[in-house]
């Protein structure tokens, strides 16, 4: 088996056993030596991968900015991509969702702060830039933050509910009240040049 391989089995039987584990005890009683003793690794390979459980937790977080990210480095960044992009995070979420639900055990927090609320935030700012909707600093801050919370807000009170309401509707309403409320900065005249590129 090449070492390559054996990176992934081990680093894949580590988180797996990891959200195991956290199905059946807080996240603060859980030890390197439980995970290694499940996932059937010794400690020096966990070692090799990870320096302690926060670790784990970190990749995994980081997994999620990167694949959002790449998400919103796609299209033309303007106002109206800003829908486009949501239903790209949303349908993410919903091919994912037990990962993300593993995520949410972990960092209940995953989607009211941190730095996937910080790269949407970047990305409304630019889309509102680059259409020359906002200069100043204060209302670019302030349009990102209330859009972003509120997005991101759903996408919370859907994992807290147990993932029983409809997604796509909630997409809907989060995709008409971001792009009708950002279209708020934007002038008639830019607007209609958007829409016809």
């Amino acid at each position: 088996m090449s070492d390559d391989l054996r990176v992934i089995k081990s680093r894949r039987a580590i988180r797996n056993t990891l959200f195991g584990l956290m199905s059946e005890k807080p996240l603060a009683k859980i030890t390197v030596s439980e995970i290694c003793a499940r996932a059937e690794i010794n400690r020096k390979t966990f070692y090799r991968h990870y320096r302690e459980i926060s670790d784990v937790i970190e990749e995994l977080e980081n997994e999620i900015l990167g694949e959002f990210s790449a998400i919103m480095r796609t299209g033309n960044k303007s106002v109206l991509d800003v829908g486009a992009a949501i239903r790209d995070i949303s349908a993410v979420i919903e091919q994912r969702q037990e990962f993300f639900m593993g995520l949410m055990k972990l960092n209940s927090d995953l989607f009211s702060n941190g730095k996937i609320k910080a790269m949407l935030c970047r990305m409304i700012s630019v889309s509102l830039k680059n259409v020359g909707a906002v200069d100043d600093e204060a209302t670019l801050s302030a349009a990102a933050e209330f859009t972003v919370s509120g997005v991101l807000s759903l996408y919370s009170a859907w994992f807290d509910g147990g993932c029983t309401g409809d997604l796509d509707f909630l997409t809907e309403v989060a995709v008409k009240m971001t792009t009708k409320g950002l279209s708020a900065f934007v002038s008639e005249e830019k607007l209609s040049e958007l829409r016809l590129k």
